[in-house]
């Protein structure tokens, strides 16, 4: 039987064993920093071009974490 996520507790112990490494939640705060960034710029400024980095910036330090640093 598949086993889901049904409280904020059971999501947060689930977050915390893909996460252990130091390094990578610091790049996952830095990418969702950069990502409010973005969209904060984009709503300002009102320019949409702007929410084009969003995935690169929020994903990609998020990759790099996971793939360099979890393992």
């Amino acid at each position: 039987m598949e086993n889901r996520i049904e409280t904020y507790e059971e999501f947060y112990k689930y977050y915390l064993t893909e996460h252990q490494n130091t390094t990578s939640r610091v790049l996952h705060v830095i990418g969702t920093t950069i990502v409010l960034a973005l969209v904060l710029t984009s709503i300002i400024h009102l320019n949409p071009y702007w929410l084009i980095f969003v995935p690169l910036s929020g994903y990609g330090f998020a990759w790099v974490g996971h793939f360099f640093f979890e393992k």
